[in-house]
């Protein structure tokens, strides 16, 4: 075997077998602090560190539950295993958002780039992606933000819950990434992006949902997905020199004794393993771990844990044209658990994650109620962010039920100005609607106490007369009464997406250890990366995650590739 070291079962237990599981991390050293891109690292002098004790991050040692060993051990398998080696600059784990914009990132360093993808095709992850102040923006009408400001609002939303570096240099760089893409891959493949949203005005003051800047939209067809964009960017990467490895699921990082990443063992789908050497750099851009149920019973409360396992939808966003063709379940924590073996150090607080409805009037803020027939919060704040209100019900459900107004009443949309106007329009076919003449007929419609629900609606509309709701404080401007039949209730149900927490990564996406050394060679971008997006989502700028994820993903590929690269490098 070389110098080169993978960390085995054994040497991954060794001076720790007493601990078990997780906590022999406690034995491997922290890796030397090296400088890239000018930058030292924290506390760097060169010398190798020493570890610090596993009660500084607990889910090193134990996790949140002490009975769940959610790390588990790497596979016992070496180079010297593997049925063929094949030798890059770069290799990148993952061809979603963040992994196919790290390989442009590394191609376009001049890096000879591999990007490995379990599945067949691209995945489609999410829709529109959130971008600061890009030229392209800026030409298509919308006035430009307040870096300041748009810092502010972003960190305050997150509950202050977010590294600041990633945070600024996303708002300070992303527009010039944006601008690059549209230039070298996205006019040329005839896919120019379009601005979406709009800067709020003076009646959107007080508003819960502050849609302060854009996202773009890279659909042509006019639909709100990311499949054509990702098609595009395969394909430039392939067009100039860069692979992407199909059907190929990444196993174990490897490494040198002094903890420096060389290179993945993976195993395609016949079994066989392949070794990956990446002389430059390791890019891990794996994706969530929402379909991994241990992690979530360790990491996440029981309510969340319970709500994402049971409500969890983690291959969404795929198509007949691009098809889920693995057997292993998707968003799987792999890629946290090759990251952890290797040193690095998960986000410790509750994970942020992401959840969608699936039914219902997404943007329309009429009157809410749970499954008891009580109001339960501030119909006007979008579900994006504030999903956990409802997965956090003491009925353990996910959804809530919608109470229309059957009036003339304008009702504005809390996202764009798009009144509601017919009644039931806009409601979708696979929706469950109800309707009846009276307020109690429709509660025994919807399995409800008719008297329970008399009272919401009767306190409801005494606040809509008075105008004034300071049961939970919703704007006058949505505040309809519900007084003439028919009545309707919709079902409004929200789906677990994603989490969107995982480890330390520094400003350049260097991936960093317990002693918040970057561990060298190693990067990582998307959902695999923590301290992010606080305890749930925002709304400041729509499509952020994936703006994240974006940006991330391209710095990690030009720091991957290029140890000296730099934010001022970006359009070069």
């Amino acid at each position: 075997m070389s110098e080169e070291k993978r960390i085995s079962r054994r040497a991954f237990l060794g001076g720790a077998a007493a601990l078990g599981g997780a906590a022999a991390l406690s034995g491997l050293a922290a890796c030397a602090p090296t400088a890239q891109n000018g930058v030292p690292a924290p506390g760097g002098n060169g010398a190798t560190g020493t570890p610090l004790d596993t009660a500084k991050y607990p889910a090193l040692a134990d996790s949140r539950n002490t009975t769940i060993d959610w790390l588990g051990t790497p596979p016992d398998v070496t180079p010297a295993d593997c049925a063929e080696t094949i030798e890059a600059d770069v290799v990148v784990i993952g061809a979603a958002v963040a992994g196919e914009l790290a390989g442009y990132g590394a191609v376009k360093e001049g890096a000879k780039t591999i990007v490995l993808e379990r599945n067949g095709t691209a995945h489609i992850s999410g829709s529109g992606v959130g971008f600061s102040n890009s030229r392209y923006q800026i030409e298509q009408g919308l006035p430009e933000i307040d870096k300041y400001e748009l810092f502010q609002l972003i960190f305050n939303q997150l509950q202050g819950r977010c590294d600041q570096g990633l945070l600024a240099s996303w708002v300070w760089h992303s527009g010039a990434v944006l601008d690059e893409l549209e230039e070298v891959v996205l006019q040329p493949a005839g896919l120019p992006g379009t601005a979406m949203g709009e800067v709020p005005g003076p009646e959107k003051k007080f508003e819960i949902m502050q849609n302060l800047a854009s996202h773009v939209n890279f659909d042509a067809s006019g639909g709100d997905n990311l499949e054509v964009f990702n098609n595009i960017v395969h394909d430039w990467i392939e067009a100039n020199g860069g692979e992407i490895h199909y059907e190929i699921t990444a196993r174990v990082l490897t490494q040198e004794p002094d903890g420096t990443v060389t290179g993945v063992i993976a195993q395609n789908q016949a079994g066989d393993y392949i070794y990956y050497k990446a002389s430059s750099g390791v890019v891990v851009a794996s994706g969530s771990y929402g379909g991994n149920e241990e992690m979530l019973r360790a990491f996440a409360n029981p309510w969340l844990a319970n709500y994402a396992i049971n409500y969890g939808v983690y291959n969404a966003r795929v198509t007949e044209t691009s098809p889920i063709t693995t057997d292993e379940k998707m968003d799987d924590g792999t890629g946290h658990k090759m990251l952890c073996w290797a040193g690095a150090v998960m986000e410790q607080t509750d994970p942020s994650f992401q959840s969608w409805e699936d039914t219902g009037y997404w943007w329309w803020p009429f009157l809410q109620v749970d499954t008891e027939g009580n109001r339960f919060r501030n119909e006007s704040s979008s579900w994006l962010d504030h999903t956990h209100l409802i997965a956090e019900l003491p009925a353990g459900v996910n959804y809530y039920w919608q109470i229309l107004p059957n009036s003339d009443f304008d009702m504005p949309s809390t996202l764009m100005p798009m009144p509601y106007k017919v009644w039931g329009e806009n409601v979708n076919a696979h929706d469950e609607v109800h309707t009846a003449d009276t307020i109690e007929e429709l509660a025994e419609q919807i399995d409800i106490d008719p008297q329970v629900l008399r009272a919401t609606v009767d306190r409801y509309n005494e606040i809509c007369t008075s105008g004034i709701d300071d049961d939970f404080g919703k704007l006058p401007k949505y505040l309809s009464p519900i007084v003439d039949p028919p009545f309707q209730a919709v079902k409004a149900k929200c789906q677990f997406y994603c989490t969107s927490s995982g480890v330390k990564i520094d400003r350049f996406a260097r991936v960093l250890d317990k002693n918040w050394h970057p561990i060298p060679n190693l990067y990582a971008a998307g959902n695999t990366v923590g301290w992010r997006l606080g305890s749930g989502y925002q709304m400041t700028v729509g499509g952020l995650c994936n703006g994240w994820a974006f940006f991330h993903g391209y710095v990690a590929g030009k720091s991957a590739a290029n140890h000296d690269w730099t934010f001022e490098d970006i359009g070069k």
